[in-house]
């Protein structure tokens, strides 16, 4: 019988594909604790488990309905090990859609190729894109505390309030550009972020004004969600002005509307500001999340406003260098458990 060692070498040098042993931990009917010796691996960050078959004689449909239980047991793709097959049991497997490895022979992993190869065409892609809204917004929830590392996508989409397609568009964006890395356990995907403070010194580069264009306003009815000077006033020790200034997503403005609406400064008791995604996500009484107000006003001339946003950075410095050192401590405290 192979050894794990000799199999992930002639898989890693067959493919240049990266394998890394994974320890597992099932608890096994005992009819495939006496069949298959079990090896866990993530293949490019893929999950996999690798049954090493003990007796070859047996019938391909009984390692077919293995193959079945195991999956559904660690919610990995599974993957059969012989030491040698003949070209009809290889056909079959194949016909079956099975994957296998025969040492020395062939290698027969259709899912790993697929997603290889996806993963590789979706680098080339994003290669050269910038920040997206829902990306940018992602990291903003992130920064807040309300987006956590490893944290599933469809949980993401649930914060942001964001269809799941778009969501993995946004993900694919912050993937490409270093920001998390995403990370395949069965079919399951998790998502795991840089350092909070990696991310805010990142942002203070890369990241876009959400305003697309402003106006001023006679009147506004729905929610109020505060955005400008007069969510600067509330963060920091400012003297509110007298227009309030109120963020909305471009899609609740049709331009029926802001005919309506709009009117000279001097009669206005609001500004209106048209964002590029939804401001009441990451809100907080009604404000803006106090991150897109420090990034509004970091390089304002007015040196009150310049006073107040330093003292707002500070804070929000010291609260993001806090996390990176609680998550430094609970890697730690991880791996003291596993040793």
């Amino acid at each position: 019988m192979k050894t794990k060692k000799e199999i992930f070498e002639y898989i890693q040098n067959s493919t240049n594909w990266e394998i890394v042993p994974n320890n597992i931990s099932f608890n096994l009917p005992l009819y495939l604790k006496a069949g298959y010796v079990l090896w866990g691996a993530k293949i490019q960050g893929l999950s996999v488990l690798f049954a090493n078959v003990k007796d070859e004689t047996l019938d391909i449909r009984v390692h077919q309905n293995a193959i079945k239980k195991l999956e559904e047991i660690s919610s990995c793709h599974t993957v059969l090990v012989f030491d040698k097959l003949d070209s009809r049991n290889i056909e079959s497997l194949v016909k079956k859609h099975i994957p296998f490895v025969i040492k020395d022979k062939q290698i027969y992993m259709p899912f790993a190729l697929m997603q290889i190869q996806t993963q590789s065409k979706k680098k080339a892609l994003l290669r050269n894109v910038s920040l997206t809204s829902d990306a940018d917004m992602i990291l903003i929830g992130y920064l807040d505390g309300q987006i956590k590392s490893g944290m599933m996508i469809k949980d993401i989409a649930g914060v942001i309030n964001r269809e799941l397609r778009a969501t993995s568009q946004a993900l694919q964006v912050l993937e490409a550009l270093g920001y998390i890395q995403i990370e395949v356990q069965g079919r399951s995907r998790y998502i795991y972020f840089i350092s909070p403070m990696e991310v805010y010194e990142r942002l203070e580069k890369e990241s876009k004004l959400p305003v697309k264009y402003s106006f001023f306003a006679k009147d506004f009815i729905g929610e109020k969600i505060y955005s400008g000077f007069t969510a600067l006033s509330h963060y920091s020790t400012l003297v509110e002005e007298k227009i309030k200034t109120i963020a909305i997503s471009h899609k609740q403005l049709t331009s029926e509307q802001l005919e309506a609406l709009e009117c000279d400064k001097d009669e206005a008791p609001y500004k209106i500001e048209v964002w590029d995604r939804e401001p009441s996500v990451f809100a907080h009484n009604d404000m803006i999340n106090l991150l897109y107000v420090i990034r509004f006003f970091k390089n304002d001339e007015d040196e009150r406003v310049q006073e107040a946003v330093e003292q707002l950075e500070i804070k929000m410095i010291e609260r993001l260098k806090e996390k990176n050192e609680l998550i430094c401590l609970c890697r730690l405290e991880s791996f003291s458990r596993l040793l």
